[in-house]
């Protein structure tokens, strides 16, 4: 309500979170009553059900709960900001209280990655970690509440894997140890993380003073001829970021030569005359780094250790009484969590996928590395109103994989691992140590609604695929199905679209394929059965796709074999039912603009066809909401925008008759007859049709009078609406 007033209009996510950080002060209570608020918001508008107004708000929590395609997306787009928001309230409050500390260590390691672009081995594990933790049923055992899944039965030889369980890492074991076991003598492992975080901040500030990029990425040869030879120790930006990232930097001076070596590498191959902006702007940008941004890095540094030394002294004096009068034992922030397992006789041992020598600080989750990676048990639990947290840490939890930056990167991730490491080493999926925990956490992430629609008060955490275990009321384990059958199909599409390319014209298979030695690999809709239900890999699949479409990437004639396959297996996988992938849409409306004028026509046609045939399938949705849907919306914006680069890419009397296709299409009739359920929308002006209409009003701006009324006629619409709007435009 407060963003809502007109007073203070807020322009910005940044200037929203800052609003409501200024309402929320050091309050707790209100914090969680704010994200309880994003939690409840989030059930009823994200992935993408927001937009679609013709369902009513009990309709849409009907069908968050039995993840119907026809509304909810696992890729929300603007509508899962909710996510967004969240997210940087949690960053942004300060110290965070006791039960918000794993959400608060998830949050970050995911705000860096994103910050990045990238989400490294080892940050994904630590993430795993997190999740670990906060859905584990262990923590409701004492209720008697937790609802145990069912499995089927296993061969007598089939290995028991052994889940670490995850306890904090500031428990006591015995009686006469410290209360703060996990704080090293020297507290170096606190110090790299406080290193870090003040290097994010230098780094950023780097990023900001240079505006051309000069320094941002590697330089290749390709760039700077002979660069290699002349410099031996290469530096940049990027680099220093994965270093920090990585917690490399034990010592702020170690980034502090890297920094003067990036400096002096531009200033000793820039060498003449040619050279001179370059080297100047090395000396403009070593400057302000040495003024400003290193000495703020090293005096925030040196303050946050003062405070950090000054709270472990104040901590070890209230442990051994020396302070006088203290009420409560405050320790000093906890390091994480640590993996461990109880023994036969029920004592702590150090979890099996740590090595015990590296002791019990090492087991923290800020500690995990890629080697520690291990899918979450399949858990399925009910929980009693007086059990669940407020707000559900496992509802936040959620929300932080579903929102948009964050899928970004797990998606990124989980194609290039298919496309390097699997592929191109000629594995399988779930052989890769990565690629399971990935899809698992990616199915978490399309269970989000699910969860904040219940409140956290049924949880249900998928099974990573590698084996086929039940939850209870399931014939069928999606994850393992996803795992063994539908992932190494989706690989064999990867390898398949890369023969099309060399085998047409260019490429260096095109003389073998005209003498038919080999043959064109066939569409096999078929082996895409039983893939309906696996939203997850239905957005790995548009990916890919837009990654095709992109300039550079095929050629006009590869993509005539290339795209009916990736269009049939997105079929199978959504059921027919494409109406609400606005992100995937909006992502390959971009890429193809990007052809500018130069975009191939048989490539044009492709995607024409194509987006016009799935407003025809529609799945089981209503003419109305097909009407009013993204694809619709989405398909006359391309249209518009091919027709504002010239009749050279979209010729007039062509996106007049893709209009009246997209008409019939959508009302689910025959070409050439009215729709009835069209021309109702457009004369009472329905809200939820209004983006759909403006499309096509402005379509009718630019065309010329004779040629709209005559296709307004054709249509049914009143020549009102389009007059009207001309003299508005």
């Amino acid at each position: 309500q407060i963003l809502a007033k007109e007073e203070s209009p807020v322009s910005s996510s940044a200037q929203a979170v800052s609003t409501i950080k200024e309402v929320i002060g050091n309050r707790p209570k209100l914090l969680g009553a704010v994200l309880d608020m994003l939690i409840s918001e989030y059930a009823t508008t994200g992935g993408g059900i927001g937009r679609i107004q013709t369902l009513s708000n009990s309709q849409k929590r009907e069908e968050v709960l039995k993840g119907d395609r026809a509304a909810v997306s696992i890729l929300g787009g603007a509508t899962n900001l909710s996510c967004s928001l969240a997210a940087d309230i949690i960053l942004s409050f300060g110290q965070l209280p006791r039960s918000y500390e794993v959400i608060g260590i998830m949050a970050r390691i995911l705000d860096t990655s994103v910050n990045a672009g990238f989400i490294s081995d080892d940050a994904f594990v630590q993430v795993q970690g997190c999740l670990r933790t906060i859905f584990r049923p262990e923590q409701l055992e004492q209720t008697g509440s937790e609802k145990c899944i069912s499995e089927p039965e296993k061969p007598q030889n089939a290995a028991k894997v052994k889940t670490p369980k995850i306890k904090l890492s500031t428990k006591q074991t015995k009686t006469n140890a410290s209360i703060f076991p996990d704080t090293p003598a020297d507290d170096s492992d606190y110090e790299k993380k406080l290193l870090q975080r003040v290097l994010k901040t230098a780094i950023a500030s780097m990023r900001e003073n240079d505006p051309q990029s000069l320094f941002l990425n590697p330089v290749t040869d390709a760039i700077a001829p002979g660069y290699s030879t002349v410099i031996k120790t290469p530096m940049c930006i990027r680099t220093m970021e994965e270093k920090m990232m990585s917690t490399k930097y034990t010592k702020i001076e170690e980034f502090k030569e890297d920094t003067f070596l990036m400096f002096a590498n531009c200033v000793k191959y820039n060498t003449g005359p040619s050279g001179q902006w370059f080297r100047n702007e090395a000396g403009r940008q070593k400057k302000l780094w040495k003024e400003t941004i290193f000495p703020d890095a090293k005096a925030k540094l040196k303050a946050d250790m003062t405070k950090r030394k000054k709270a472990l002294a104040q901590a070890k004096a209230a442990e051994s009484g020396e302070v006088s009068g203290s009420k409560k034992r405050k320790p000093p922030p906890p390091l994480a969590f640590a993996p461990v397992e109880k023994g036969e006789k029920g004592n702590s041992t150090a979890s099996a996928v740590i090595a015990p020598k590296e002791g019990k600080d090492d087991a923290a989750i800020i500690h995990l590395r890629a080697k520690n990676v291990n899918p979450l048990p399949a858990w399925s639990y009910k929980r009693r109103r007086k059990d669940v947290d407020f707000p559900s840490m496992q509802c936040l939890a959620s929300m932080l994989l579903a929102d948009p930056f964050v899928m970004r990167v797990i998606m990124d991730k989980i194609e290039r691992i298919l496309r390097i490491d699997v592929i191109k080493e000629k594995g399988i999926p779930s052989g890769h140590p990565l690629l399971p925990s990935l899809i698992q956490v990616l199915n978490i992430a399309q269970l989000s609604m699910q969860i904040c629609a219940l409140k956290g008060k049924h949880l249900s955490v998928p099974d990573a695929g590698i084996e086929n275990i039940l939850l209870e009321g399931n014939e069928r384990s999606l994850p393992y199905d996803s795992l063994r059958k539908f992932v190494p199909l989706f690989g064999k599409m990867l390898l398949d679209a890369d023969l099309d390319k060399r085998m047409a014209a260019g490429g260096d298979l095109h003389d073998v394929a005209l003498q038919a030695l080999i043959s064109r690999p066939e569409i096999e809709a078929k082996e895409w059965e039983g893939a309906t239900l696996l939203h997850g890999l239905l957005v790995v699949v548009e990916g890919a796709l837009v990654h095709l479409l992109q300039p550079g990437n095929s050629n006009e004639l590869a993509l005539r074999d290339q795209f009916p396959r990736f269009v049939s297996a997105l079929d199978r996988i959504s059921g027919g039912n494409m109406l609400n992938e606005r992100p995937f849409l909006a992502s390959l409306a971009q890429t193809l603009l990007r052809y500018k004028s130069k975009l191939p026509h048989s490539t044009r046609d492709l995607v024409t066809n194509c987006m016009i045939s799935w407003l025809k399938m529609g799945g089981k949705a209503s003419p109305k909401m097909t009407i009013c849907s993204s694809l619709h919306e989405s398909f006359m914006n391309l249209l518009n925008e091919w027709s504002s680069l010239g009749n050279l890419v979209l010729p007039r009397d062509l996106f007049l008759s893709l209009a009246e296709q997209a008409v019939a299409a959508a009302g689910g009739v025959d070409l050439g007859k009215t729709s009835k359920a069209f021309v109702k929308l457009w004369t009472r002006d329905d809200e939820s049709f209004s983006s759909v209409k403006n499309q096509y009003l402005r379509m009718l701006s630019t065309t010329p009078d004779a040629k709209a009324a005559q296709w307004q006629e054709k249509m049914g619409i009143c020549e009102m609406d389009t007059s009207t709007s001309k003299t508005n435009d």
